[in-house]
């Protein structure tokens, strides 16, 4: 249905104050939206002559004198075009430098972000200006995500590249984080440090689960054991060879020394896509199915975070293949 064009003093009519010069381009974009409304967009005699009706007096008189108004053969838009030239202030894309983009982060250095409030008020100014230096290839991707950190306190920076790693884990070597996902990591850490934690009394000892023989076992994690054990009940539930004369004294925390049952050679642990290939020590009724111990950290360069939910995470990464997981405990 065509709807007449709003009065002036109506709600839906375009406004704009001559004293903001800035919100020009937007009075155009609503007297774009009524005009084609009012099936009048195109006409570019009419769009020209109906624009002036939302405009002051003395900016109506000026608009008139324009040389695209006067001459009927001049199209709404080079009218437009013609009528922003003469408002420094409403050009749609600012002109925006590095140089404005380091103002930005000197002003938030100084006065400081330590909260969200202030990391989201830091965000919008930040972001407004790093959008049109990425959209005109003046910073990269990288190089903005460089410029947004340097505000943030040390204890923030310190973690922020773990954070991002453990929530962002498909995300490729030197592929930029994005701003949202920055913020995301800052804020989680801001609200972070200003809580106190105390340690547990005790927690839960956690471990994952790998596939050896096509069967999933569970075995705990112990950087401090220099063998990989396995108990000689799930030995013998995988049906695991070892050889009996190869047997070497194994120390107990309360200090009994007992000694392993035999060595069983290249045993595979899945953990999806990498495979650690283990020598594993066979004991008799241990309290665990497997004790994963400092060679298997060596061999996979096994990097683990712990969380203040009690959760934990660790990255292997498959020797042969290069190939890298990252492995949630149970």
């Amino acid at each position: 249905n065509v709807q007449p064009l709003p009065a002036r003093n109506e709600r839906k009519a375009p406004k704009w104050d001559s004293q903001y010069e800035e919100q020009l381009p937007t009075f155009f974009e609503e007297f774009e939206t009524v005009a084609k409304e009012a099936a009048i967009d195109s006409d570019d005699l009419k769009m020209k002559k109906e624009a002036l009706r939302y405009v002051d007096a003395k900016t109506m008189r000026f608009w008139r004198s324009l040389d695209t108004f006067e001459d009927d053969q001049k199209t709404w838009d080079e009218f437009k075009k013609e009528v922003l030239s003469n408002y420094p202030g409403a050009e749609q894309v600012p002109e925006t430098t590095t140089d404005t983009l380091k103002k930005v982060v000197t002003k938030f250095a100084k006065s400081g972000v330590s909260n969200s409030q202030e990391l989201a008020e830091y965000h919008q100014e930040f972001a407004t200006v790093s959008k049109s230096l990425t959209k005109h290839g003046i910073l990269s991707g990288v190089q903005v995500a460089g410029y947004y950190v340097q505000v943030f306190p040390d204890s923030v920076r310190a973690q922020l590249n773990m954070r991002l790693q453990v929530q962002h884990t498909a995300k490729k070597k030197g592929e930029a984080y994005s701003l949202a996902e920055l913020k995301g990591a800052v804020d989680f850490l801001l609200s972070d440090a200003n809580t106190i934690y105390v340690g547990r009394e005790s927690t839960t000892i956690r471990g994952v689960t790998a596939i050896v023989g096509e069967r999933p076992v569970h075995c705990i994690t112990d950087w401090g054991c220099s063998i990989i054990a396995m108990s000689v009940t799930t030995c013998n539930a995988l049906g695991v060879m070892f050889d009996p004369t190869r047997c070497i004294p194994l120390q107990s925390a309360n200090g009994k020394t007992d000694w392993t049952l035999g060595v069983a050679s290249d045993v595979p642990f899945q953990f999806g896509e990498v495979t650690a290939i283990l020598q594993v020590h066979i004991v008799d009724s241990p309290a665990y199915d497997v004790l994963l111990g400092r060679p298997f950290e060596v061999l996979t360069q096994a990097w683990m975070q712990s969380f203040l939910s009690g959760d934990q995470h660790i990255t292997l990464t498959d020797p042969n293949t290069e190939k890298v997981v990252t492995v949630p405990t149970v």
